[in-house]
């Protein structure tokens, strides 16, 4: 049964940050049982300006494997006597160490193959989607080379640009046609975290987007709540 620290506010203000730590790493580490090759897990704060960005780190036979596990705005809010109690429990570590674990599930046991063209990887980083990644040595053709390959099962009437962007992982740029039309791709997380609205009337969360407060119809902050992934 998870610690009932993990969901009520009162009792996680109560910990140390060794102790909130710790009971983060064991908590993922119960998510993870049977998980395949898994040694430990362990959770690693943020930078000095953001120390309750935690990440979950899954210590395997091989290597850590890393994902975000919570958010300094998140955890700076769920201590907070001033938000209404109702919005601090949506914000509870609890349900973002499941999250962590099933993503870290997902990566645990990925197939790989040794063929003619060279190793080659594919996984599913979403439904729907198929990632393969290949890296090749020919030295007959004396070549040398790693690919990406994304296949959507379903698209649509997607508009390309944003197809690309989605899938996109790299710094921001602006893309230019032989025309001279532009447009610009947005630099992009692999893992990005949901966005939450904060009343700055009364001080309640909700999840999502929103214009207005539904409680008293306040104007309110869309901010996201989970930092990207480390690279």
């Amino acid at each position: 049964m998870a610690d009932p620290a993990l969901t009520e506010p009162d009792l996680w203000a109560a910990l140390s940050d060794r102790e909130r730590r710790d009971l983060l790493a064991a908590a993922l580490l119960a998510e993870l049982e049977g998980a395949p090759g898994v040694t430990g897990t362990r959770t690693e704060v943020g930078p000095v300006d953001r120390p309750y960005d935690y990440t979950a780190v899954a210590e395997t036979d091989v290597g850590d494997l890393r994902t975000p596990l919570w958010s300094h705005v998140r955890a700076t809010i769920f201590v907070d006597p001033s938000v209404h109690p109702a919005n601090r429990k949506q914000l509870a570590p609890g349900p973002e160490v499941a999250r962590a674990a099933e993503r870290l599930r997902t990566r645990l046991a990925v197939p790989f193959a040794l063929e003619p063209r060279g190793l080659t990887v594919t996984l599913a980083p979403e439904p729907g989607v198929q990632r393969t990644w290949v890296a090749e040595r020919a030295r007959f053709r004396d070549r040398t080379a790693v690919s990406r390959e994304d296949v959507v099962a379903k698209a649509g009437e997607v508009d390309v640009r944003d197809l690309l962007a989605h899938f996109y992982t790299g710094p921001s740029l602006r893309l230019v046609a032989p025309d001279g039309t532009a447009f610009l791709l947005p630099a992009a997380s692999e893992e990005e975290g949901r966005l939450v609205s904060l009343c700055e009337r009364c001080g309640r969360w909700s999840e999502g987007p929103a214009a207005g407060c539904p409680g008293c119809g306040g104007p309110a902050e869309v901010v996201r709540a989970v930092r990207p992934s480390r690279r």
